[in-house]
């Protein structure tokens, strides 16, 4: 007894004297050999922002035997995963866990070989040469999510899922969603964050004790839960593949991505998982991530309607009362343009993107950082630093105007850029297509409606959601035409369809994917 009384002391001290004279960056010590704990009531987001003003902007910290790095600057992100980005793409280790979950998927891989083919795929179709093809689609729905506005406006929180999940099934299966009120957004929502949720590092107790992975599959249940969660996800998507396969092989397949890259030459090279995966990644992150920044966008305009007046003002100006917004109209709206850039920087919807990792040792500022070490930049810490942008925690589109604007705030933004899509070789690949998708909508609703809180309660603080994407709660608003001739102009248009849209009703696939969502929620 008094053996191992004497290693457990002696453990500990040389923890603490490693963990003091070491070469890692300064940090919190946390528990011994579990490191620091998630806090009870703090997202990890905040929990790290919290500790820049002791810490700075360059720190590290324990998570199980693991450590953590954690960037918190312009600087520190540019020296690492830009200017060094063949030693910071990489991915965290996966738990046992969390490879079974995340078999074939593009944001878990490793960057090497097998992460460059999956890219080139999803590259091929959001990339900035070929993110063109989602502009009729991207045209005709924000058309259509004003008349719905003017119909129901109180559907705005669910109309902007609408809106992106369109888009996206518009182009990868050819269909498309009328209602507002489709359930299969969120669906979609609910089975990727709950997916994330339990890939991220941490989430699994044996995250924290590493030793517990080498208990056989009798005494680890957490391993055959993993592979559940596998095919929970796989048999959510798998709605929407299994059809379009299965309608190739009858010959009435509507023509979309996904039969064309099932009839490529290179869909050899891929696995039947990577196929499913693929589609669910592009499904997933085509509508999620856009649906939750309009969201964001409506809370700003009642947190902050300073600016809305401004970019009405822009908007009568250049495009007048009597047509919509174009995209060729951009380039003279810089003020909108602004304000897309200000919501990813105020809102941080996904505040600390997905973990990187070295591939190769490397040293920063004095200090040592080994070969596959995980790393976290905090652009939410960034977004909302008064050092990087004043008034942080006010939405401010003047930060993000051209310099020769009269209008530009130069002391609002000290930062180069924001972080919304990410940075370095692990940018979100489809950010153009996103950019474009938020800049029409969001023109055209400051162009058709005033935005107000009326006799309605201010919004809370509340967030929803879970790593890596969080929207706020729910709260209620104004949406009023601007006039009747502007009321008139929505319905006109509406009604307006090219004909080489050949999309089909994609409420076709609502029964399906409610039998997958009732089986999963039996099995839990």
């Amino acid at each position: 007894m008094l053996w191992y009384l004497t290693f457990a002391v002696l453990a500990v001290v040389l923890y603490l004297a490693l963990g003091l004279k070491g070469q890692w960056p300064d940090g919190p010590r946390g528990v011994p050999f579990i490191g620091v704990l998630p806090a009870k009531k703090q997202t990890l987001y905040h929990q790290l922002t919290n500790l820049v003003p002791g810490y700075g902007d360059f720190f590290s910290f324990n998570m199980g035997g693991s450590k953590v790095v954690v960037l918190s600057s312009p600087t520190a992100v540019n020296d690492l995963i830009i200017k060094k980005g063949q030693k910071y793409s990489s991915r965290p280790i996966s738990s046992a866990q969390t490879k079974i979950i995340g078999e074939g998927r593009l944001v878990q891989m490793e960057y090497g070989d097998e992460f460059r083919k999956h890219r080139k795929v999803i590259h091929g179709l959001l990339g900035m040469q070929n993110s063109r093809i989602f502009l009729p689609y991207q045209e005709y729905e924000s058309r259509q999510t004003l008349k719905n506005l003017l119909e129901n406006p109180n559907a705005f929180y669910t109309e902007v899922a609408r809106y992106s999940t369109s888009v996206t099934f518009s182009l990868l299966l050819g269909a498309r969603f009328a209602r507002s009120d489709t359930q299969i957004p969120e669906a979609m929502r609910n089975t990727a964050l709950d997916m994330f949720k339990k890939m991220r590092p941490g989430y699994w107790l044996v995250d924290w004790i590493p030793a517990l992975n080498y208990l056989p599959d009798g005494l680890a249940p957490w391993r055959a839960k993993a592979h559940k969660i596998l095919d929970n996800v796989l048999e959510f998507w798998g709605v929407f593949y299994d059809s379009i396969v299965a309608r190739m092989k009858k010959g009435d397949a509507p023509d979309c991505f996904l039969k064309r890259f099932l009839e490529s030459p290179e869909i050899g090279n891929f696995s039947e998982v990577d196929k499913r995966v693929i589609l669910a990644e592009l499904l997933a992150a085509g509508s999620e991530t856009t649906a939750t920044t309009l969201q964001w966008f409506f809370k700003a305009a009642l947190v902050s309607p300073e600016f809305i007046k401004s970019a009405q003002e822009e908007l009568d100006q250049v495009v007048g009362p009597d047509r919509l917004p174009q995209f060729e109209d951009r380039d003279k709206l810089p003020y909108i343009a602004a304000i897309v850039e200000e919501v990813h920087r105020w809102a941080s919807v996904a505040p600390l993107a997905f973990y990187h990792a070295t591939s190769d040792s490397d040293s920063y500022r004095g200090k040592t950082i080994p070969a596959s070490t995980t790393v976290i930049y905090n652009s939410y810490a960034i977004h909302h630093d008064s050092q990087f942008y004043r008034d942080h925690e006010k939405f401010i589109p003047e930060r993000f105007l051209p310099e020769k604007d009269p209008r530009y705030l130069p002391q609002f933004a000290h930062a180069p850029m924001h972080y919304g899509f990410g940075v370095g070789r692990r940018e979100c690949p489809g950010k153009h297509v996103a950019d474009a998708s938020l800049f029409i909508v969001i023109s055209r609703l400051l162009w058709a409606f005033n935005i107000d809180l009326g006799s309605n309660p201010p919004p809370g603080d509340g967030i929803v959601g879970s790593m890596p994407i969080w929207r706020p709660a729910k709260f209620t608003c104004n949406i009023t035409p601007r006039s009747k001739k502007v009321a008139d102009k929505i319905l006109a248009e509406a009604a307006v369809q090219d004909p080489a849209l050949q999309v089909e009703d994609a409420a076709q696939y609502e029964d399906a994917v409610k039998r997958v969502v009732a089986k999963r929620r039996a099995g839990e």
